[in-house]
């Protein structure tokens, strides 16, 4: 393992990050912040307690989790969208690093800003109702998990892409709908059964109510099927990452 070149690459990939901090952070903090303020404090007080919890207690995983898998699927996909237009994917590629050492590089970054956002965004929603977390190495091992399955997810998409239009497609069409039908804003107990049924096949259900099991002891589904579905697709999506960079799917002129 050429861990010098693993950690320039991370180190590129953070900086990358860091350097717009309103764009990366702040949008992310907003966004929520006014879901907080429409659903939390003016919806919440007329649908009441669920799952035992105040509404604003109950979409509060959900909206940091929604963040969390946009920013490791579009930091990644953007990043290297932008560096196959700028030619500088080359240089990458070229260097002493092993296939796996450079998607380790993209995706381990893009982790690290997920976990870096979830936690300005927990902070954020402390000023909203103050709470504690009944299970936090679940709960921030889960989020790792997850953001890094997003985060190879982006990678796909990014190198799969010709241009933004193409990269837009599926966060708009697949991650947003999968999201919002996944339980952020409700819990599957309110669903007839068929409905209920069907959303078990929504891979971001577990990734939401994962959360929510973190936080509160509370979830639709066990919290180890949600651990265990999350970690089956990291490897698979791992293996198919490798096997498009051994091919050099799009990547290699």
């Amino acid at each position: 393992m050429n861990y010098i070149g693993l950690y320039t690459l991370i180190k590129k990939e953070l900086v990358r990050f860091i350097r717009v901090p309103l764009q990366t952070i702040g949008s992310p903090v907003v966004t929520t912040v006014l879901y907080f303020a429409v659903f939390g404090a003016s919806i919440g007080s007329r649908i009441g307690p669920v799952q035992g919890l105040s509404y604003t207690e109950f979409i509060m995983p959900g909206l940091i989790m929604m963040n969390v898998l946009m920013v490791s699927f579009t930091g990644i996909s953007s990043g290297i969208m932008i560096a196959k237009m700028l030619n500088t994917l080359t240089d990458i590629l070229i260097a002493p690093l092993s296939n796996l050492e450079i998607i380790l590089g993209f995706t381990v970054a893009s982790t690290l800003r997920s976990i870096l956002t979830a936690l300005v965004i927990y902070l954020s929603a402390l000023f909203f109702l103050p709470f504690h977390i009944a299970h936090p190495i679940y709960l921030i091992t889960f989020v790792a998990l997850v953001a890094f399955v997003f985060s190879l997810f982006g990678l796909i998409v990014g190198v799969w892409a010709n241009n933004f239009e193409q990269l837009t497609i599926v966060p708009t069409f697949l991650i947003t709908p999968l999201t919002f039908l996944g339980g952020v804003f409700y819990s599957t107990a309110m669903l007839p059964p068929i409905f209920q049924t069907i959303s078990h096949f929504n891979p971001i259900l577990y990734a939401i109510n994962g959360m929510r099991y973190g936080f509160y002891g509370i979830s639709d589904v066990h919290p180890l099927s949600a651990y265990g579905i999350t970690i089956g697709l990291a490897v698979i999506l791992l293996y198919f990452t490798l096997y498009l960079f051994r091919i050099g799917y799009k990547i290699r002129t």
